[in-house]
């Protein structure tokens, strides 16, 4: 019995470790992004839940186009014709949506 219990102990401090690390991962790259720049082409990226369609799907709805070839399940990086529509992005479903252009220089073509 004292087996499981210590099993259980480890099992659930591994999982609060991991909970932590996500959550304090996230919150580094989030504050590292500035807000989303009111100027017409800049990279911004839009990170949304994966269940409300992909995030490519919200960004086109909002009228913007996919920078790079390649969208992950939660981000895409985007530009606008103007500047990044942020409360329309926020209003169908989006988490966040932050200046870009540092992650761009490395990620987009």
């Amino acid at each position: 019995m004292r087996h499981m219990s210590e099993l259980f102990r480890l099992t659930t401090d591994a999982l609060l470790l991991a909970l932590a690390l996500l959550v304090g991962g996230g919150m580094a790259l989030g504050s590292a992004l500035g807000p989303a720049s009111g100027t017409a082409g800049v990279p911004v990226l839009v990170i949304a839940p994966p269940w409300a369609g992909t995030a490519a799907d919200l960004l086109r709805r909002a009228g913007g186009a996919p920078v790079g070839p390649v969208t992950a399940p939660f981000g895409v990086l985007a530009v606008f014709d103007s500047a990044a529509p942020v409360d329309r992005l926020l209003a169908l479903g989006a988490w966040t949506a932050r200046d870009a252009r540092g992650i761009a220089s490395v990620c987009a073509t």
